[in-house]
Formats: C-alpha cells, sequence, structure tokens
C-alpha cells in the first residue's frame, strides 16, 4: 500500500466521522433558526397585547372617572326628588332592601371572620382568610 492510499483512506474514514456532525449541526442549526422565528414572532404578539393592555387600562380609568361623576351626581339625588309616586316608594323599598341586605351581609361576615379566628387555623398565614378576617366594614 503506497503512502497516497493510506492517507486518501484516512480522509475517507475522517469524512464518515465528520458526516453524521455536519447533519446534526445543520439540523441543529434549522432548528435554532425556527425557534429564533418563533421568539420574534412571540414578542411581537407580547408588545401588540401590552399596548392593547395600556389602551384598555386609560379607558378603564376614563370610565371610572365618568362613573365616578355620575355617582356622586346621583349621590345627591333622594327617593323625595322623584315626582311619580309608585316609581318614589319603589325606590324606597329598594333603599330599605339594600340597607337590611347590607346589614345581613354585616353580620354574616362578623360570624364568618369569628369562625375563622376560632377554629384555630393559622389565618394569619393565608392572605385570603387575613383579607376576610380583617376586612373593614365599610366595603
Amino acid at each position: 500500500m503506497s503512502c497516497t492510499s493510506v492517507v486518501r483512506e484516512n480522509e475517507l474514514i475522517s469524512a464518515r466521522r465528520l458526516l453524521p456532525l455536519i447533519t446534526e449541526n445543520n439540523t441543529i442549526a434549522m432548528v435554532h433558526g425556527h425557534l429564533a422565528s418563533k421568539l420574534t414572532s412571540s414578542t411581537r404578539d407580547l408588545v401588540a397585547a401590552e399596548q392593547a393592555n395600556i389602551t384598555a387600562n386609560q379607558k378603564n380609568r376614563e370610565l371610572s372617572k365618568t362613573m365616578l361623576t355620575l355617582a356622586e351626581a346621583t349621590k345627591s339625588q333622594s327617593a323625595d326628588d322623584i315626582d311619580d309616586p309608585k316609581l318614589r316608594e319603589q325606590v324606597r323599598l329598594v333603599d330599605k332592601e339594600l340597607k337590611d341586605s347590607r346589614r345581613r351581609m354585616k353580620t354574616l361576615k362578623g360570624i364568618l371572620s369569628a369562625m375563622i379566628v376560632g377554629s384555630g387555623i393559622n389565618w394569619a398565614a393565608d392572605k385570603n382568610l387575613t383579607e376576610l378576617v380583617l376586612e373593614d366594614d365599610d366595603d
């Protein structure tokens, strides 16, 4: 065997060893390109969603201001301002039902808080239970 044939045989062996590695490298490069494209697309979608969220928050603030303005305007009105006697009586009944409902809710909330505290559960470690127990009665 001549020296050139040995060199040629070594080159063939090296090429056979490198071919699977080159194929794997090409596959990884294709996958990387695909993932980079997906990341770009996801980032674009995220930016669009964040912009929509900012717009929605601004709209929500505007609507909240309008609602507070309307609430203040209606707060000064009373059932006595209504001319229709039937409607005035209905408003008074609804106001009474609302007051009764709030009173019942306050009572039930007090009972629930007492049950939680008296149960021995570590309510201070649970955010939801802490909020229930320490919640103001003005809500």
